[in-house]
């Protein structure tokens, strides 16, 4: 069968280069330069704009955006994820970690993306024995999923302005959940499943790993030989991750 090609006019290939440009040029980076100057208000709006039209299940968008940019408040926040980072070295000590996380107190504003659980009654929810189990624990993962694709937006626009921005997930821990509602005056039941730190890179930072594509890529049905096997994954988890996961001068083994 002949294989379809897409139309390859001048707009197009544009919008698809320069969209690749920033997909390559995101960078997590843990060592940002110590704020000049706050960020303007505009730039703020457009990463939080780019959250905004993220897609979501049911078009629930089930998102807040608190934004903390007042050197103050970024102390704040910083301080809480400082804490966060004490507790897993101390509870999980196999897990590689970064420096203390000191280097958020640099941040030129902070983004926490906070989750609203009640949106999952929009999702498909069954009264039949045997499959309610099922769509709740499926709507668990569409929730998620959408928070993910808002805050991958807010990263890829952060990357569009020159800044840089880490990928932290700790938020949605419940005691470091608990200290940023109390701090921030957010209500229950909501939880900051991402936070977007923002700020101007150190340095600029190394390509990270990626698998080839052609690795990844199963054409009409899954490709056995492609499956990683048990121990390629054990041997990440166990050697590989460490290096993978942080530069040298950010773990907190190298400090």
């Amino acid at each position: 069968m002949e294989e379809h090609v897409p139309s390859n006019n001048d707009l197009t290939a544009s919008r698809f280069d320069a969209l690749m440009d920033v997909l390559r040029l995101r960078r997590s980076v843990r060592s940002f330069e110590p704020p000049p100057e706050p960020l303007p208000t505009e730039v703020l709006r457009g990463v939080c704009e780019a959250g905004r039209w993220a897609p979501s299940g049911a078009n629930t968008q089930p998102w807040h955006f608190v934004v903390a940019a007042e050197r103050a408040d970024v102390l704040a926040v910083s301080d809480v994820f400082v804490r966060q980072a004490d507790r897993l070295v101390e509870h999980c000590r196999g897990f590689p970690h970064v420096h203390k996380k000191h280097w958020l107190h640099h941040s030129l504003a902070i983004v926490l993306l906070f989750c609203d659980p009640r949106w999952v009654d929009s999702y498909p929810v069954s009264d039949h024995d045997g499959w309610s189990d099922e769509y709740a624990a499926n709507n668990e993962k569409i929730l998620l999923a959408s928070v993910g694709a808002a805050a991958q937006n807010m990263h890829l626009a952060a990357a569009a302005y020159g800044l840089t921005t880490a990928w932290l997930s700790g938020g949605g821990e419940d005691t470091t959940a608990r200290e940023l509602r109390e701090l921030l005056g957010v209500p229950e039941p909501l939880v900051p499943i991402a936070t977007v730190p923002i700020g101007w890179p150190h340095r600029r930072a190394e390509s990270r790993y990626r698998h080839p594509l052609d690795q990844l890529i199963h054409w009409g049905r899954w490709d056995p030989e492609r499956t990683p096997a048990d121990d390629a994954v054990q041997t990440y988890v166990s050697g590989v991750r460490r290096q993978a996961m942080y530069r040298g001068s950010e773990t907190l083994e190298d400090g």
